[in-house]
């Protein structure tokens, strides 16, 4: 009696994956292997029920091994009625060797991996950092779900890779992240023309990722003041006062490492935003000789008006220096460039009280943003009060 098992193959190989076949078993010793196209990882395969299993597209590719299943057994049948044997050499006649055919451009097209591979080389306005984000995005969704097609592409897909993101381990911000770059390249593909969802069926639209609220670390006017008096070793004094300078202005690291006096008009230092027109930056001016009573002209002054940030790499060196400058400041939170620039909003918020003014300074096109550093100053505002003996 002829007997049907869907496996995955079990040939040793680099790859991950395993492809799937069908064996048609005609006796103990013979049988015929017939390879059905599909490759999975081991854990996307149930071996006792020979299902696909937390897969995004399980279902169309249960229903596509049952049909190549149900083919052979109607040729059997087939074979039956004809008075035929069903054997390995009938089978070998009606369905000979053939090479495994190549995947054809109109299907790599369709996959959503492939595109968004493709549409992350060809954005040569991204910042690194910003391409080094998106390609993490791209190297867990591909280890999740390689291949996947945009029709495959759906609310399940998306619900199923956040449970895959939170069995890695990953943190709430950092699957939120992965979410905003994926439905970046979504809706670029739809926008491009390669793939469109029908109205209500684009999986964002189903599918809300919880947004997690930063906290964004700035430091007191006492810990600005201990920075700026407190004695320091040659290699990190420069790094001190470069950092003074961006908690005194806000500026983003991209900016300050782009700073030239050109930029300067009138007495004012013009930011225009580098992003692209979608960004929430807007442009910035700050008066300098007028801002923290001048200290941030002064420093600039300091350097001959030329900052030493333009080597390659001196993102992550500067704030490498920083955690050392904040631990022998005896500082306790977690610094960084950007830290900088929560300090400069933060006090411009307590000392204006005025969100527009939060804006201008900041280079922020969004009420809601500027709102965040009024209440963290409000906060501030707070604590102190609670501190003080009536």
């Amino acid at each position: 009696m002829t007997t049907y098992h869907l496996t995955l193959s079990q040939y040793r190989t680099q790859k991950r994956q395993k492809s799937v076949i069908l064996s048609v078993c005609f006796s103990r010793n013979q049988r015929r292997t017939i390879p059905t196209g599909i490759h999975l990882l081991e854990s996307q395969w149930d071996k006792e029920k020979e299902l696909v299993i937390r897969h995004p597209g399980a279902a169309a590719l249960n229903i596509r091994l049952a049909k190549l299943v149900k083919s052979i057994q109607e040729l059997e049948i087939s074979a039956i009625s004809a008075g035929e044997r069903f054997t390995y050499e009938y089978l070998a006649k009606v369905l000979p060797h053939t090479k495994k055919k190549p995947v054809t451009d109109s299907r790599k097209e369709n996959s959503f991996n492939s595109y968004f591979f493709k549409a992350l080389k060809r954005q040569p306005r991204l910042q690194p950092q910003t391409v080094e984000d998106h390609y993490k995005t791209y190297k867990i969704f591909n280890a999740f779900a390689p291949g996947l097609l945009f029709k495959d592409f759906t609310y399940n897909t998306l619900a199923d890779f956040d449970k895959f993101c939170i069995e890695k381990g990953l943190s709430d911000s950092t699957i939120w992240k992965h979410h905003k770059n994926l439905k970046k390249y979504l809706n670029l593909a739809t926008k491009e023309g390669v793939y469109s969802y029908a109205p209500g069926k684009h999986p964002y639209d189903l599918f809300k990722p919880p947004k997690v609220q930063g906290h964004k670390t700035s430091l007191s006017a006492s810990e600005l003041d201990r920075l700026e008096k407190m004695e320091l070793p040659a290699h990190l004094d420069k790094h001190r006062w470069m950092f003074l300078f961006l908690c005194y202005t806000g500026l983003r690291i991209s900016d300050f490492m782009r700073l030239t006096p050109t930029l300067m008009e009138d007495d004012t230092l013009v930011i225009r935003p580098q992003k692209t027109e979608h960004s929430s930056s807007a442009e910035a001016h700050l008066p300098i000789k007028i801002l923290f009573g001048g200290k941030p002209y002064a420093i600039w002054k300091r350097f001959d008006f030329e900052f030493p940030c333009h080597a390659k790499g001196f993102e992550l060196r500067f704030n490498i220096c920083l955690k050392q400058i904040a631990m022998l400041a005896g500082i306790g939170k977690k610094m960084s460039a950007h830290v900088g620039r929560h300090t400069f909003l933060t006090h411009i918020a307590a000392k204006t009280g005025n969100v527009f003014t939060v804006m201008s300074l900041g280079g922020i096109r969004k009420v809601d943003t500027a709102m965040v550093y009024v209440h963290l100053a409000e906060q501030d505002n707070r604590k102190v009060l609670s501190e003080i003996r009536w």
